[in-house]
């Protein structure tokens, strides 16, 4: 453990020092405290039978080599206090996480007698080495008697039937006869098939607890065999010269560019944990040679904000030419070390980041709330929030994501949801060149905040995503007329997305930012500039007032045709002028990606679906073109689902109504059948 708390046993008593924001509230109806959606339960104990019962500590895996090309998926959690030992029961779903199975497939218990086995991980061997082949899982844990701390192991089992069988394997590490009492633990396994086809199993390790240079570190274990056996020490990873850091709770991902990214905390001894347990990243080349003196680099929004533990880190090839980092946290917070404030949208957002780990990170919607937040003073549950993992499903652009929610006291459930990436995120400036930002009120999430004009700055409440859906967010949450109302001169706030009206909108070739339910534009009041100047709906007129400059227009996947779930593609995923524009089944890469542009245009790589030479005639081909302003590059949705081309007066359509992957698409009379309808970034 990275911070000697709750979950594995040890109780704390701290004082946890929060904030509470009080923002200008515009609305006029009461604001909830979650915006995120609640999820749907995966696990509960039942409380009568099990008063003591808890499922927390969950984790899930895409299955990328059983056939159904990644649609299934995989769950398990700590479960315990179910009269016995605790346990990791294995639950399967097999449309991507939407639904589960009622009762485990199967379960995984301690390999030596009596013990409890907690805090696991779920792996998917990705290729085949010595002794593993593609699609084999592996599974680990802390095996132990919990509050025992003389002897643990961090067993590992083995699948070869995609989860409905476990054989134990070995232990990666193990201690015996040490002292019982706190600060001699091996926690938080992680597995990782590096390029060297070296399996590294990593952990957190506190037994160089209260020596003159480490408190805990996080380090690995190596094995060329499958996991059969295990290198006898261990490799350092993150180890800090100070006897008060505590490094831990691991996640490594690989990133495109070939290199590793890891998420750790960096809790502090002699320091309340509700103000330390900052999260970090740091990267490597080879997965296995970390430069462990090094920290890496502190997680932080452009305006300071941080997640506070327990963090989860996935990498998904959507939203971006170098994907999107997403990370998971127990709480949002602000502040030095020893002095954190808890944000307002903690339990509600997760942190992403486009640039391969590199620079700023923003906040989006999480798809599971989790209220209350995991915490570690007297009385706070610190279950809720604990390692909340994300997994990418098959598509690219679109997760799935765990998170333990408070049950009863320090008891908790699992729920599970899904949700998307958003799109391009940056400021909204304007008025037309006046050069202010369209900012939260008080740069907190608070619902009912107004939504000014201010000067630019570096606050996360002048950080916006345009997202496919039609909605403008900051903090998850979004643009909104106040009251869902209509009328011109109605005031514009930041409220939870919950699908009304009078939080979409669509860019318009003139700059303004049109709301379809009103049909008037977002406007600055008399032409205002000043700070403050609280925005609002105006009926339409092209003036300087409704003119913005925006990060980007809504961006995603081209989806059909009809139900059939494959993506408009760019042939090869290159940016050539000339490759074929067609079918291929959803991976979120940037060929895939297309923005739907104010002018009319649909574009990936910054180049244009065109109709092949510019011609009308049935059967035309689509291609992929420098945009050029001819009207073979204009399409226009329309209310029946299909893309116009209204030079030819003819819709996208994949030939013959085909599903196929390489369907090369063309342009044909409109129709309204399946092979015309398509699901587009509004």
């Amino acid at each position: 453990m990275s911070v000697r708390i709750g979950r594995i046993g040890l109780a704390v008593a701290m004082v946890l020092a929060t904030l509470a924001v009080a923002g200008t509230i515009g609305a006029t109806r009461s604001a909830p405290a979650f915006a995120a959606p609640a999820g749907q339960v995966l696990y509960a104990p039942n409380l009568t039978t099990y008063p003591q019962g808890d499922a927390s500590y969950p984790r899930a895996v895409r299955l990328d080599h059983d056939g159904s090309s990644g649609a299934t998926m995989l769950a398990t959690f700590a479960r315990r206090n179910h009269g016995g030992p605790t346990t990791l029961p294995i639950y399967r779903s097999t449309d991507g996480g939407q639904s589960w199975t009622a009762a485990p497939i199967s379960s995984i218990s301690s390999h030596t007698a009596g013990w409890s086995i907690e805090a696991p991980v779920l792996y998917e061997v990705p290729r085949t080495v010595t002794g593993l082949n593609a699609g084999d899982l592996l599974a680990a844990g802390t095996a132990w008697v919990p509050g025992n701390y003389t002897t643990q192991k961090i067993e590992v089992f083995k699948s070869t039937d995609h989860g409905l069988t476990w054989q134990y394997l070995s232990n990666c590490t193990q201690t015996s006869g040490l002292p019982n009492t706190w600060g001699h633990g091996i926690w938080e396994p992680w597995f990782l098939l590096t390029p060297s086809n070296t399996l590294a199993c990593f952990i957190s390790d506190e037994r160089p607890a209260n020596t003159a240079t480490n408190n805990q570190i996080i380090g690995h274990y190596t094995s060329t065999n499958g996991g059969a056996s295990w290198s006898g020490s261990i490799t350092q990873d993150v180890a800090l010269a100070d006897n008060l850091a505590r490094p831990g709770m691991s996640i490594v991902v690989p990133l495109p560019n070939g290199t590793f990214l890891m998420a750790y905390e960096l809790c502090r001894d002699a320091t309340d944990p509700d103000h330390a347990c900052e999260v970090y990243v740091k990267t490597s080349s080879d997965g296995l040679s970390w430069n462990p003196s090094s920290a890496g680099t502190l997680v932080q929004t452009t305006d300071g904000r941080e997640l506070l533990h327990t963090p989860y880190v996935t990498w998904v090839p959507g939203g971006g030419s170098n994907g999107t980092l997403l990370l998971s946290g127990q709480r949002v917070v602000a502040g030095p070390t020893g002095d954190k404030t808890v944000l307002v949208e903690s339990g509600t957002v997760l942190f992403a980041n486009t640039n391969l780990g590199v620079g700023a990170w923003h906040e989006i919607e999480a798809p599971v709330a989790i209220n209350p937040t995991g915490g570690y003073a007297a009385g706070v549950p610190s279950c809720p929030g604990y390692s909340s993992p994300i997994v990418g499903r098959a598509d690219g652009t679109s997760v799935l994501y765990l998170a333990a929610t408070q049950l009863t006291g320090n008891q908790c459930q699992v729920r599970f949801g899904t949700g998307t990436l958003g799109g391009p995120v940056g400021q909204i400036t304007g008025p037309a060149g006046y050069g202010k930002c369209v900012d939260v009120d008080t740069n907190t999430a608070v619902n009912g905040n107004k939504v000014q004009l201010w000067d630019c700055g570096i606050a996360t409440g002048q950080r916006w995503s345009i997202r496919a859906d039609g909605t403008v967010r900051a903090y998850g949450k979004c643009l909104d007329i106040n009251g869902n109302g209509t009328a011109a001169g109605t005031k514009v706030i930041l409220w939870e997305c919950n699908g009304v009206g009078g939080q979409q909108w669509r860019p318009q070739a003139n700059g303004s930012l049109l709301n379809p339910q009103s049909g008037r534009c977002l406007d600055s009041p008399a032409g205002s500039t000043s700070n403050g100047a609280w925005l609002q709906i105006w009926d339409c007129n092209g003036l300087y007032p409704q003119v913005w400059n925006l990060p980007g227009y809504p961006t995603g996947p081209i989806g059909g045709p009809d139900t059939a779930g494959k993506c408009v593609d760019v042939d090869t995923n290159t940016p050539v002028s000339g490759n074929k524009v067609q079918l291929w089944t959803c991976s979120g890469v940037p060929g895939q990606q297309w923005e739907m542009r104010a002018d009319g245009t649909a574009r990936s790589f910054g180049k244009c679906l065109d109709v092949v030479g510019n011609v009308t005639a049935n059967g035309s081909k689509v291609q992929l073109w420098d945009c050029n302003g001819v009207g073979g590059q204009q399409w226009v949705p329309q209310a029946n689902g299909s893309l116009l081309n209204p030079q030819s007066g003819r819709c996208l359509d994949s030939p013959n109504g085909s599903t196929a992957d390489a369907a090369w698409l063309q342009i044909w009379d409109c129709n309204g059948t399946a092979a015309q309808r398509w699901k587009v970034p509004v």
